[in-house]
């Protein structure tokens, strides 16, 4: 499967958002408790989400494809 075609699925999409909304609570979380900024920790985790989010669409489409196909 395509990168682009992972990037223009609506589910790939859903899941990035609610990843760097997740992020983005985690880093003003982070900046209340301690005071400091932690960039690294949500690129870091912002990563994570669209590996994971890359290995679900993937999977989903393909046994989307398998379904069809029986």
């Amino acid at each position: 499967m395509k990168l682009r075609a992972v990037a223009e699925d609506t589910a790939f999409r859903y899941l990035m958002v609610a990843g760097v909304v997740a992020a983005a609570g985690n880093f003003v979380l982070t900046y209340v408790d301690t005071g400091r900024l932690d960039l690294v920790g949500v690129a870091v985790q912002v990563v994570f989400v669209a590996v994971i989010g890359v290995a679900l669409v993937a999977y989903w489409n393909y046994m989307e494809r398998r379904a069809d196909a029986e």
